[in-house]
């Protein structure tokens, strides 16, 4: 082959591997452009797309109120002296409800039936030495089963229908309403006296 050809085919060689080298340039560029076109902005695999919110809950406030002044605790005192023949023990008094809870008994060698148990203040009237009041409920206590003889048995009785004010003192007499037979007389009983002091401490 003469000189002359040879750098003839080279330089046909040359450039077609260039146009070949800017045709797929072109191409390339072409189909980038056009992916971008149809597909629109391309957007980043991780991370957070808008503005991050913060749920925000109102918190429950809680009220605490401390006293300027240290209050006196409430004392109840209870004095309950039986009478001969009677037991009258383990007092307590509720000054909130106005009962009075104790322990009576009786050791007079009878059984009493139909026994109503109800509290007396002084100065109550009498009538041939026995109170004048209401013998029933809610005023009196029904006592489920009688009073045996010595046998004890717990009573709530109401001694005012509320509250008692702080300051208050009480005094009066545990009285029994009973019969020693169903259907026999009704007798009646001073168990015990009672003294009852609601105060601060």
């Amino acid at each position: 082959m003469s000189q002359q050809r040879r750098e003839k085919f080279y330089t046909v060689s040359a450039r077609v591997v260039f146009s070949t080298i800017v045709v797929v340039l072109i191409l390339g560029l072409l189909l980038g452009l056009s992916a971008v076109i149809n597909r629109g902005p391309v957007l980043p695999l991780l991370g957070v797309l808008g503005t991050a919110t913060t749920a925000y809950t109102t918190p429950t406030t809680v009220a605490i109120y401390t006293p300027t002044t240290t209050a006196m605790p409430i004392i109840v005192s209870i004095g309950c002296s039986a009478n001969s023949g009677f037991k009258c023990q383990g007092s307590t008094f509720n000054y909130t409800t106005g009962n009075l809870t104790v322990a009576l008994s009786q050791d007079t060698g009878y059984n009493w039936t139909a026994v109503t148990v109800r509290f007396v203040t002084f100065g109550t009237v009498y009538s041939h030495g026995v109170p004048e009041l209401q013998w029933s409920p809610p005023q009196a206590v029904n006592v489920t089963g009688g009073l045996k003889s010595n046998v004890t048995k717990y009573v709530n009785i109401p001694i005012t229908s509320g509250p008692v004010a702080v300051g208050t003192n009480i005094t009066g007499s545990i009285w029994a309403k009973y019969q020693l037979q169903v259907g026999e007389q009704v007798s009646y009983a001073n168990m015990s006296s009672a003294v009852i002091v609601v105060r601060s401490g």
